[in-house]
């Protein structure tokens, strides 16, 4: 008997155990549900390329895609799909911005906005505008941002000058920034990868018609009073001279002789005085210079003006006797003037 009781209080105890688990199973949720994150897509911004310093004209060069998340995307950025490149092509940076670093529009500033072109200028920096001719400024291959040298060239009408020294150019200004052209501060530059291409009319260069550049206030007045001197030339710098700090030694002059061997061949001799090799004749007496055809030679004399003199005046500004030649020998090598 107390074998049976004991079999029926453990299957009581089984059923009540079983209920339980029962009702719990009810009440519990049909099952865990694990919340999924979206997933969001990575979106392309505009961004430095390199290190845009404050003023920088943007070009082509200076911009590239870069993947980002949504989340890390700074307010006001260019998002593909929503901007162009184009849109900043030509405006200049307020600040630093470091290789990479997102571009946004508050730290831009557009050449339709005002104070455009007191922003582009670096501190104590002035816009001085010449007036060119199609190759005084680089046949429209120079755009704004490119550096630049101004080579002025003279020519002179004073009857007492040599021939050799009427005429002569040398580099005035080196290494300015071009901040215009014409009225344009936007460059064509290269397109970006995954640019619209434009059609092939629209990317040839305008022929300028003036150039604005960026100097100081001593390099204003030079540029100015060269433009009354001769006239002015543009020649373009590579990108690495370009970074490179301009030299503070002035470049040495090119004259007429120094380009012409045919000038150089009236010029005085080592032997001539000061003021010949100055060039100038003292006192009008002519200049004898010693022309050599193959194995004869003969001296000619010039006067001061160029033109053809007797040789009877000539004294010691006669330029040097030169080696006899031989028949059939060599030709005697010609003194360097």
């Amino acid at each position: 008997m107390i074998f049976r009781r004991v079999l029926l209080l453990l299957g009581g105890l089984a059923l009540v155990a079983g209920l339980a688990l029962f009702v719990v199973w009810l009440k519990a949720p049909a099952g865990t549900v694990v919340a999924e994150t979206p997933v969001v897509p990575p979106q392309a911004i505009l961004a430095a390329a390199r290190i845009l310093p404050a003023g920088t004209l943007l070009r082509a060069d200076d911009l590239r895609w870069v993947q980002t998340a949504t989340a890390d995307t700074p307010p006001d950025s260019y998002v593909r799909g929503q901007a162009t490149e184009t849109e900043v092509l030509g405006a200049a940076t307020r600040r630093e911005f470091r290789s990479g670093e997102a571009l946004v529009a508050d730290q831009l500033i557009k050449p339709t906005d005002p104070g455009f072109l007191p922003a582009v200028l670096a501190p104590g920096m002035r816009a001085t505008s010449i007036a060119v001719d199609p190759a005084e400024g680089g046949a429209g291959l120079i755009t704004p941002g490119d550096r630049v040298d101004v080579i002025l060239t003279q020519s002179f009408t004073d009857a007492s000058l040599n021939l050799s020294h009427r005429s002569v150019g040398e580099t005035i200004l080196p290494n300015l920034r071009v901040i215009a052209i014409d009225q344009t501060t936007k460059v064509a530059g290269a397109a970006l990868p995954g640019a619209i291409h434009a059609p092939a009319a629209a990317l040839e260069p305008r022929l300028p018609k003036t150039v604005t550049l960026e100097v100081t206030v001593h390099q204003a007045e030079v540029l100015m009073v060269a433009g009354q001197l001769g006239k002015l030339q543009l020649t373009l710098r590579s990108l690495a001279d370009a970074t490179r700090p301009a030299s503070l030694t002035p470049e040495e002059p090119t004259w007429a002789s120094e380009v012409s061997p045919a000038l150089r061949s009236l010029a005085p001799g080592p032997g001539a005085s000061p003021a010949l090799r100055n060039g100038r004749a003292q006192g009008g007496a002519p200049l004898g210079v010693e022309i050599i055809r193959g194995s004869k030679s003969e001296v000619v004399c010039y006067s001061s003006t160029g033109s053809a003199a007797d040789c009877s005046g000539t004294s010691g500004d006669t330029a040097p006797a030169l080696p006899t030649a031989t028949p059939g020998g060599p030709r005697p090598e010609r003194p360097k003037s």
